[in-house]
């Protein structure tokens, strides 16, 4: 079996593993079946390069991975960045308006050099991240350019202050839910438009690539790639944009996916993987 012509990308949180829990036994084992096959498997994330080579080590990871949702490429292990794209220089007074448009609202910047909780320690607003994950910095003390802000909110008011953040009308950003946060994203920026950069610049067919993902700031990359795939739980509204529906993250979902390819051999290349149907 010849996986040479399949580009596979994953996304990470709730769908190759779970932070904290790590990536179960199954994904491993049958992304590196998949890839003694020969073919190809990335990431492709919404998290920064230093956010990402801890929690994925061991994987054979062999093509350039889309980070940062789509604003930047990178190799791993090396965490070598072949190309990125920064937010504004006004992004950082985005970022001020909305922490205060509530105050349980913190704010994470990245850099280059990786993720910072920027706290006003007068302001009585309390640091509910951990510490020694990111650490907490002045807001006049981070360096830019910025590559991405996050604003960690309790969940159940998500939605409210995304709308919020939204209905600021800020330009050249817009903002997005990733499942534990929102995110300032550069406009015009998703992973759909860093799969797009990927396929182009390495004049692979778009047919090729498969991508399987869970959340909201995957919808662009389910729109986009040549037979997207969803983890169980999606929302239904982002699983009604996929080819087929696997197990649950933990389970080994990834791994799902690789068996069914495995079983499919007929579907895999670049004119059958786009007509294929799904079971």
């Amino acid at each position: 079996m010849d996986f040479s012509n399949v580009y596979l990308f994953s996304d990470i949180d709730g769908t190759l593993g779970v932070a904290g829990v790590g990536i179960p036994a199954r994904n491993y084992d049958a992304i590196r079946r998949f890839v003694r096959k020969g073919g190809h498997f990335g990431l492709c994330t919404g998290r920064w390069v230093t956010d990402i080579t801890h929690f994925v080590r061991g994987l054979p990871v062999n093509m350039p991975c889309i980070i940062n949702n789509g604003a930047a490429l990178c190799e791993l292990p090396s965490g070598r960045i072949l190309s990125s794209i920064p937010l504004p220089e006004h992004a950082m007074d985005y970022a001020r308006e909305i922490a205060a448009l509530d105050p349980c609202i913190q704010v994470i910047a990245v850099n280059e050099s990786g993720y910072y909780c920027l706290s006003d320690q007068s302001d009585g607003k309390e640091v509910h991240l951990i510490r020694e994950r990111f650490p907490v910095i002045k807001w006049d003390e981070f360096k830019g350019p910025a590559l991405k802000f996050l604003f960690s909110c309790p969940a159940e008011r998500g939605e409210e202050l995304l709308t919020k953040a939204s209905g600021l009308h800020h330009a050249d950003v817009y903002y997005t839910w990733s499942g534990m946060s929102f995110e300032m994203i550069p406009a015009g920026i998703s992973k759909g438009t860093g799969l797009l950069n990927f396929c182009a610049t390495r004049h692979i067919p778009r047919e090729n690539t498969v991508f399987i993902g869970d959340s909201f700031n995957d919808r662009e990359m389910f729109m986009t790639a040549g037979f997207p795939v969803c983890v169980a739980g999606t929302p239904k509204e982002l699983a009604a944009l996929c080819r087929m529906q696997v197990g649950e993250c933990l389970s080994g979902a990834v791994a799902d996916l690789i068996e069914w390819l495995e079983a499919h051999p007929q579907m895999i290349g670049a004119r059958n993987i786009k007509s294929c149907g799904a079971d």
